[in-house]
Formats: structure tokens, sequence, C-alpha cells
């Protein structure tokens, strides 16, 4: 799966008529660059549903005499956020920022910065991954960026990179 890059989507509002289409429009984009990801049947009918919720929700009108339910569109917002989160990168979720309550995106999670919530092995330099180590290797450099590589015969592959 592709997964999205770190970072914002929606800034400075909390208007369901600003959030509900921005949130669809990005559920839609990860829909279509993941078309490798929906050629089975079941991918299929996983994706079928998710351009539903993405399509219905770009169908809900704010402008006439008639508004959407109030919990219809908060059902309809907690529905998107929760696909969106389905395509974060690991240890990473979509939702307001911890700083920011206006601002949405793509946002590493808290506790993957303490030392004892990741598993594999944290390093300060890409050359400090032994040959041999098999899993994930989180490069920490001393400005506080960080890599995370998967570790597979020898090979380190890039998985995200947050400078």
């Amino acid at each position: 799966m592709i997964y999205a890059s770190f970072g914002e989507i929606s800034h400075g509002t909390l208007r369901p008529e600003d959030l509900i289409p921005t949130f669809a429009t990005e559920l839609e984009y990860h829909i279509q660059r993941n078309a490798a990801e929906w050629c089975s049947d079941e991918g299929r009918a996983i994706r079928d549903g998710l351009l539903k919720l993405a399509h219905d929700a770009q169908a809900i009108e704010f402008d006439g005499d008639e508004q959407p339910d109030p919990e219809t569109i908060g059902d309809m917002i907690c529905s998107l956020e929760d696909e969106l989160d389905t395509f974060a990168p690991r240890y990473a979720y979509f939702s307001a920022n911890e700083g920011d309550g206006s601002c949405f995106g793509f946002w590493l999670s808290p506790q993957f910065t303490e030392e004892d919530d990741f598993d594999g092995l944290r390093v300060s330099d890409l050359s400090d991954i032994p040959d041999n180590y098999e899993g994930e290797a989180l490069v920490v450099n001393d400005h506080g960026n960080m890599t995370l590589y998967d570790c597979v015969d020898g090979k380190q592959t890039e998985v995200w990179g947050i400078v």
C-alpha cells in the first residue's frame, strides 16, 4: 500500500462544509493511488465501499434551505477520519494536530518519540545498522530528524522520513 505523507491537509477551520469535501477528496486520492491494492474481489469490495463514502460525502449540500442533520454530519466526519487513518504511515495517525485542533492531517504518534515505544533498532546514523540486522531501524540524528527503514537481507529500504 502507498501511504500518505506526513503533514496537514486542512488548516484553520472546523466548519463541516470545509472539512467534509477536503477529507473526501483526500480519501479519493489515496484510493486512486492504491489501485493495485484493489485487484481481488475482496479488494474491489473495500475500494467500492471507500469510494461510496467519498462520493456520499461530496454529495452533501450545505448551501440550500435544508441544512444536513448535525448527527449525520458528525458521523460522516468521523467515518472519513477513520478511513483516512488507514492510509497513515506506520507509527502515525490521521486527525487534528495535538497542538492545533483546526489543523487536520497525518501526524507521527507522540508515543513513538519515546524510546520505550519502538521495538526496532534505534541508531544515530545509517552506518550504525549492522549488515546482518533484520527488522525496523529508526535513524534519529542529532537535530531530531527521523528516518524509518525496513532492513532485510542486508538492504535498508526507507519507509518514511521526517525532517
